[in-house]
C-alpha cells in the first residue's frame, strides 16, 4: 500500500565509460537522472554541463524516418487488423543501431520523392489553371502575345452579362475604340478591347463604370488553342512522371518494419543523450544526481561494479516531499487504477499508494450502477480481447483490465438483480405466454422484519428503497475506511491525537446517534461531541477555538450528510438502466403482443440493437463518471494528499515494436 521508496543517487564515473554506463542504467530502468542545479555547490563549481547537440542531432533524424513513413502510409497503406499486436524484436536488435544509415537512407529517398510528387502536383495545378483560363478564348484564332499594331493597342477583359456590347460602346462614347465579344460564359462577357495608342487609361476608366475588369495575358504566347494543347499534353506528361514516381515511393513499402524499428532505435539513443546533457563533466570524469527505486539498490551495486566510478545513495528528506519522484507500487489487480489515479494527480511522496483501496471501491460502485449480466459480458469480453490478441501496454493495458474487473462485478451485480439486457428474457416469454427468468429464485434475505428475495427485481415494491439504503450503508463504510486511512497517515506523521479528535470523533458522533435511535442511551453521543470540541480548542487559536467549535459542527455535519447522500446515484444509476433496457425491450415488442409474428420479431431485433446499444454507451459514461465522483470527492476528501512529481527513469521506450525478452 505504500508508495515505493526512493533514494537521492550521487554517482561519479570515468567520462571514457560514460556510454556503457548510461546504456546499462537504460536496461535497469530504475535510475533517474536529475537536471542539474542553476547553481551548483562549491565543490562541483569546477564542472561544466555537457554542450549538448547529440540529442537533437537524434531528434532531427527520428523526425525523418516518422516523416518517411507518414508519407509511406500515404502512398503505400498497410492494412493493420484492429487489435493486431506490435511486432516483437529482441533487444540487442532494438539497441543494435548498424542499421541506422541505411534507415535515413531510405527515408530520404522517400522524402525526396514524396517531394516530387508534391512538384508535380503543383505543376498539374498550374496547367489546369491555364485550360481553366483559356476556355474563354478558345473561339479567338489571334496569338494572345500580339498585343497590337504600329498604331493601336489591344486589352483583354470581363464584362458581366447584364451589360451588352451595345451598352459597352456606348460608354466607350467619342474615344478612338472597338469592341468584341469573345464569349459569353455564364454570369460574364469575355471581350476583346482595340483602342488607339497612348488613350488604355482613358479607355479603361470608361468601361470600368459599365463592370469592366482587365485580364492581364502577360507572359503568354500563342494562340488560346496552342496554349490548351500544350497544357494538355504536359497534363499526360506530369501524369505519366507522378504515376513512377509513386510506384517508386510505393515499392519502398517492404522497408516499413525496418523504418519502425529504426525510429525506435533512434528513440533509445535521444533518451540516452537526453540524460547524457543533464551531466556535469571535467576532462576525465563525469557526475550526476538522480533517484533511485530502494528496492532495486543490489541490482544498481551489481552493474555499477563493473566500472571505474563511485556512487552512494542516502534518505530524501521527508520535510521536502514534493522533490520527490513518486512511483507506485503495483500488481496486476491494482495497476489498472493507475488510469483513475494518473487522472486526478500521483499521491504526495509522504502519502499512501491509493490504487489498493480504490480497486474493491470502484469495480464494486461500477458493477451496482450497470448491474446487467449481459453489458458485464460484453466488457469482460472487450477486456480479454484487448489483453490477449493485441496485447497492449501502459495506459491501453491498464483500460482492458479496468474492463475485465468492472466487467466481472457488473455481471455478478446484475447476476443478483435478475439483469440480462434489462428483463428481455421474461418479455420474449410473454409472446409465448411463459414466465420466463433467466436467473431462478435464489432465496430470501431476511434482514429483521424485511425480507429480501433474490434476485432483487428493481421494478417490484420496495426493492428501489432497499437498495438505496444499501448504497448509502455501503458509502458510510467507503467513508469510514477513507478516514481511518487518514487517521492512520497523520499517527504515522506524529499527529494521532489530531487524527482521533478531529477526525475520527464524527465516527463516534454517528455511532452514537445510531445508539440513541436504538434507546441504548446517548453516552458514546457525548463523547463524540466532547471530542470534537476537544479537538477544535486544542488545533484552534485565540478566538478561533471558540468559532471553530461552531465551524466544526456546521462544516462536519453538512458534509458528512451530503457525503452520505452522494452514494444514492449508486441507486439512481442502477434503476435508470434497468428502466431504460425495460423500456426499449417494451417498446420493441409491440408487434408480438399476440404471439410473435415475423415483422413484429423484425421489430423487435431493430428496436433491441439500436436501444441496447445507447443504453449501453450512456450506462458505460455514466457510471465510470460517477464512480470516479464518489472516489474524488467524497473517499479522496478524506485522505488523499495528491501533487506528487511522476518518477521517469532513464528506460527503454518503444511505439512501433515489443521487446522480446532475452537470457
Amino acid at each position: 500500500m505504500s508508495i515505493v521508496a526512493m533514494k537521492k543517487l550521487r554517482l561519479i564515473a570515468v567520462r571514457s565509460q560514460q556510454e556503457e554506463i548510461l546504456r546499462e542504467l537504460m536496461l535497469l530502468g530504475c535510475v533517474e537522472i536529475s537536471a542539474p542545479a542553476e547553481e551548483p555547490a562549491e565543490e562541483l563549481r569546477h564542472l561544466s554541463r555537457s554542450s549538448g547537440g547529440g540529442a537533437y542531432r537524434r531528434r532531427t533524424e527520428q523526425s525523418a524516418i516518422l516523416q518517411a513513413l507518414r508519407q509511406l502510409d500515404r502512398y503505400a497503406p498497410y492494412k493493420k487488423g484492429l487489435l493486431a499486436p506490435l511486432p516483437e524484436v529482441k533487444l540487442s536488435t532494438l539497441l543494435d543501431e548498424s542499421a541506422l544509415k541505411e534507415d535515413l537512407a531510405i527515408a530520404g529517398k522517400i522524402s525526396s520523392l514524396d517531394l516530387e510528387i508534391r512538384n508535380i502536383a503543383a505543376q498539374e495545378s498550374r496547367e489546369r489553371a491555364t485550360i481553366e483560363a483559356m476556355k474563354p478564348w478558345m473561339d479567338m484564332d489571334q496569338p494572345l502575345e500580339q498585343r497590337g499594331t504600329l498604331n493601336t493597342e489591344l486589352m483583354y477583359g470581363s464584362l458581366p452579362v447584364i451589360t451588352t456590347v451595345e451598352a459597352a460602346e456606348a460608354a466607350l462614347g467619342d474615344l478612338p475604340a472597338d469592341i468584341t465579344e469573345i464569349h459569353q460564359d455564364g454570369g460574364m462577357r469575355y471581350v476583346a478591347v482595340v483602342h488607339w495608342k497612348g488613350i488604355q487609361e482613358e479607355v479603361s476608366s470608361a468601361l470600368r463604370g459599365v463592370g469592366f475588369s482587365q485580364i492581364a495575358m502577360s507572359g503568354i504566347s500563342g494562340t488560346p488553342a496552342e496554349n490548351t494543347g500544350n497544357a494538355n499534353a504536359s497534363l499526360k506528361e506530369l501524369a505519366a512522371r507522378k504515376e513512377v514516381a509513386i510506384a517508386e515511393l510505393a515499392a519502398q513499402a517492404p522497408h516499413r518494419q525496418a523504418l519502425q524499428l529504426g525510429a525506435d532505435t533512434l528513440g533509445t539513443c535521444i533518451a540516452r543523450e537526453e540524460n547524457a546533457e543533464k551531466l556535469l563533466n571535467s576532462n576525465s570524469t563525469f557526475y550526476f544526481e538522480g533517484w533511485l527505486t530502494a528496492p532495486d539498490e543490489a541490482k544498481l551495486e551489481e552493474i555499477l561494479s563493473k566500472y571505474s566510478c563511485a556512487w552512494e545513495t542516502e534518505e530524501p528528506d521527508p520535510g521536502h516531499p514534493e522533490e520527490i519522484p513518486v512511483k507506485l507500487r503495483n500488481n496486476n489487480l491494482t495497476r489498472p487504477y493507475n488510469l483513475v489515479t494518473e487522472m486526478y494527480s500521483l499521491p504526495s511522496y509522504n502519502g499512501l499508494d491509493p490504487n489498493p483501496f480504490i480497486m474493491p471501491f470502484f469495480a464494486l460502485f461500477f458493477g451496482i450502477m450497470f448491474a446487467d449480466m449481459a453489458y458485464g459480458l460484453i466488457l469482460l469480453a472487450a477486456g480479454l480481447l484487448v489483453t490477449y490478441k493485441a496485447k497492449p501496454k501502459g495506459g491501453m493495458k491498464n483500460i482492458a483490465g479496468l474492463l475485465i474487473e468492472c466487467g466481472i462485478t457488473t455481471f455478478v451485480l446484475g447476476f443478483l438483480t435478475g439483469g440480462f439486457f434489462g428483463d428481455v428474457v421474461t418479455v420474449i416469454g410473454g409472446w409465448f405466454g411463459k414466465d420466463w427468468h433467466i436467473v431462478p429464485h435464489l432465496g430470501a434475505l431476511h434482514l429483521g422484519g424485511v425480507t429480501i428475495n433474490l434476485p432483487l427485481n428493481l421494478m417490484e415494491g420496495n426493492n428501489p428503497l432497499y437498495v438505496l439504503i444499501g448504497a448509502v450503508a455501503l458509502g458510510f463504510i467507503h467513508l469510514v475506511v477513507g478516514i481511518g486511512i487518514g487517521v492512520y497517515l497523520k499517527a504515522r506523521d506524529g499527529q494521532l491525537l489530531d487524527g482521533i479528535l478531529n477526525d475520527l470523533c464524527w465516527l463516534v458522533i454517528l455511532a452514537g446517534v445510531g445508539l440513541m435511535a436504538l434507546g441504548k442511551g446517548t453516552v458514546v453521543l457525548w463523547i463524540g461531541v466532547g471530542m470534537m470540541v476537544l479537538g477544535a480548542v486544542l488545533t484552534g487559536k485565540g478566538f478561533g477555538r471558540v468559532t471553530g467549535i461552531f465551524s466544526a459542527v456546521y462544516n462536519g455535519a453538512t458534509g458528512w450528510l451530503g457525503d452520505l447522500l452522494s452514494y444514492s446515484r449508486l441507486m439512481a444509476l442502477m434503476l435508470a438502466g434497468s428502466v431504460i433496457a425495460s423500456v426499449f425491450n417494451q417498446l420493441g415488442s409491440l408487434g408480438n403482443t399476440k404471439g410473435p409474428t415475423v415483422g413484429g420479431t423484425i421489430l423487435f431485433i431493430i428496436v433491441f440493437c439500436i436501444g441496447h446499444t445507447l443504453n449501453f454507451g450512456l450506462n458505460i459514461i455514466g457510471c465510470f463518471v460517477h464512480t470516479l465522483r464518489l472516489q474524488y470527492l467524497e473517499f479522496f476528501g478524506k485522505w488523499y494528499r495528491d501533487g506528487g512529481r511522476p518518477f521517469r527513469p532513464l528506460t527503454i521506450k518503444t511505439k512501433f515494436v515489443d521487446i522480446i525478452e532475452e537470457e
